[in-house]
């Protein structure tokens, strides 16, 4: 375990989080330092295996008054594809996990990386249990960007691929987003936010340390639609292991922006672009539990009975990919229990959705008025 790794120590883990399949920009040193922003400090487990770095975890801790120390692994612990005997690694990491869960962290929650089931399992053999804390979507919609451009555009809906050929006609535009734009990528994000009835979580500073630590290593783009020249649309997306996911998307309630569908038009120029740069997938980002059942039957006469959100990414023809069971470990067993029953009523579920909120965000990490 290190709190504090040198330099090479942590360019040699940022290549191996690069070099697996599937990977995500939360284990990057880099989203280390932009977490900061809420109070989070890392700490990583590695293993080696000769000279070289085969695996590891880094796992984000922060203390909370009156409560001790929590922390959460998001899209790990990782395994080098090249390393041998990789399950003797997985092993050593999920052995080391599960110590530092009993004996440093009150609450630590886990995410395992796209594909490690296995990982998940693991856990549970060492005293963790499965997590409905949400802290993590349970599935997403995914594009494979293999195919040929004509055959993503035959996956669209009907109306979309019918507005690929209408958009520049209508006078639709989408181009990158440059650190300039970071006040208005926050107007546009808040803009939904309060839409949908709740506080923005980030505002510009923020999204400005983001930019900084992940647009020059080009773990980060971003993409504004606009209509007749006005801004009306925003995305900013993370790659990173062959994928390209969707990470905050906004738009305002103009009713432009619907009318000429500026938001879907974002969307697939981002896709380009992902298929362009070398991508392997397009992830948008998360589907609800509720519209799983729907989007398992492909039964696309049934997809205006999903949530606006999903029935939106529907129309893009992707694979819904289910993302390992979370798990969790709560200690001792008092503040377990504590847990258990405050989700029990209508005032104990809205305390422990305001904590998950300040979790999230940090007090430094919310936009001014917040």
């Amino acid at each position: 375990m290190e709190d504090a790794p040198g330099p090479d120590r942590l360019r040699a883990w940022d290549e191996l989080v690069r070099s697996v399949p599937l990977s995500d920009v939360t284990q990057l040193s880099a989203w280390a330092r932009l977490r900061e922003q809420a109070g989070y400090h890392p700490l990583y487990v590695f293993v080696e295996k000769g000279d070289h770095l085969a695996g590891g975890a880094q796992i984000l801790m922060r203390q909370v008054a009156g409560l001790g120390p929590v922390a959460y692994l998001s899209n790990g612990p990782l395994v080098s594809p090249v390393v041998g005997e990789p399950a003797s690694a997985h092993d050593t990491l999920a052995d080391a996990i599960a110590h530092l869960g009993r004996t440093r962290f009150r609450l630590f929650f886990v995410q395992p990386p796209d594909g490690a089931t296995h990982t998940s399992e693991a856990l549970l053999r060492r005293g963790f249990r499965p997590s409905d804390a949400g802290i993590a979507p349970t599935a997403s919609l995914r594009l494979d960007l293999s195919v040929d451009e004509d055959e993503l555009r035959r996956n669209l809906s009907k109306s979309l691929r019918q507005w690929t050929n209408r958009w520049e006609s209508h006078g639709v535009a989408v181009r990158p987003s440059t650190a300039e734009d970071l006040p208005l990528l926050a107007e546009l994000l808040a803009a939904t936010s309060w839409r949908q009835g709740s506080t923005p979580l980030f505002g510009t500073a923020y999204l400005a340390v983001m930019h900084r630590e992940l647009a020059g290593s080009g773990h980060l783009v971003g993409f504004i639609g606009e209509a007749a020249g006005r801004p009306v649309a925003m995305l900013l997306l993370t790659g990173c292991g062959g994928v390209l996911r969707g990470r905050f998307v906004g738009f305002s309630p103009s009713e432009e922006a619907r009318r000429l569908n500026v938001p879907a038009a974002v969307d697939w120029t981002a896709i380009r672009w992902a298929k362009a740069n070398g991508y392997r997938w397009y992830d948008f980002g998360g589907v609800r539990d509720q519209s799983l059942p729907l989007l398992l039957s492909r039964d696309l006469r049934n997809f205006d009975a999903l949530p606006g959100p999903d029935r939106y990414k529907a129309r893009f023809g992707g694979q819904l990919c289910h993302y390992p069971a979370p798990v969790e470990l709560i200690r001792p067993a008092a503040l377990r229990l504590t847990y258990e029953l405050a989700r029990r009523t209508t005032a104990g579920r809205a305390i422990v959705t305001h904590a998950k909120r300040l979790l999230r965000t940090g007090a430094t990490a919310r936009p001014p008025g917040d």
